[in-house]
């Protein structure tokens, strides 16, 4: 047997997952990327901003339980121009967000980590969010769970890679400084089950079974 923590993320206002590369048009992931959940979770725990020391120590995975209400706001914001002198710039910035998300997390860690964790998201040392600073999010519930897993091929969570029939999206997966201000992204297609539904592999791997529904987590295989 295996343990897993897991809880419950609700986005009770709204949230956005802001795409790296955007600039005047912040378009949003369809959920947070493993290095958003990573971040929040370092939050709870009083981590510095950017520590990543036990990066490699935590497998993630979840479920969109709800995808939220697609929007996009404009905002008039000003930059400083490059002529000397207090010279303004006024640009428009379109951004995306989901209304009203909700997601259920899954971590996979030795003991100690998943007992910490548990403990932190049970009483946070930072507010907790996800996305910019404002979009606050209430965890739900979170425990630790044991279960053995079992090779499946009906998945209910994101799944990394291709699958038919599902949406696909390429998120960040870590950050690494590769020198100083720059920082190195790796990046994850993984493939979103409807909502509400599961998805059918090809062929049958490594999964968790855990409340009905079949996890998959980062590096399983067959």
């Amino acid at each position: 047997m295996e343990k897993i923590l897991t809880f419950g993320v609700i986005c009770p206002f709204w949230t956005s997952f802001r795409q790296p590369q955007a600039v005047n048009v912040h378009m949003t992931y369809p959920f947070p990327p493993p290095s958003t959940l990573y971040g929040m979770l370092n939050a709870a725990r009083g981590k510095p901003q950017d520590w990543c020391v036990d990066r490699e120590d935590w497998q993630l995975s979840l479920v969109v339980e709800s995808g939220g209400t697609f929007l996009e706001t404009f905002s008039k914001i000003f930059k400083s121009a490059r002529e000397p002198g207090p010279i303004f710039e006024r640009t428009i910035l379109i951004r995306q967000k989901l209304v009203m998300a909700q997601y259920t997390v899954y971590l996979k860690s030795n003991d100690d980590l998943l007992v910490e964790a548990q403990k932190a998201l049970s009483a946070p040392h930072w507010p907790l969010y996800l996305g910019e600073s404002d979009d606050v999010v209430d965890i739900m519930n979170p425990c630790i769970v044991e279960c053995q897993p079992t090779e499946a091929q009906q998945i209910h969570s994101i799944i990394p890679g291709f699958v038919e029939g599902c949406q696909l999206v390429n998120v960040p997966t870590r950050f690494t400084e590769a020198s100083r201000q720059q920082w190195q992204m790796d990046r994850q297609i993984y493939s979103i089950p409807p909502e509400g539904k599961s998805a059918q592999l090809s062929e049958p791997r490594l999964a968790y079974p855990i409340n009905g529904r079949n996890i998959i987590f980062n590096g399983n295989s067959r």
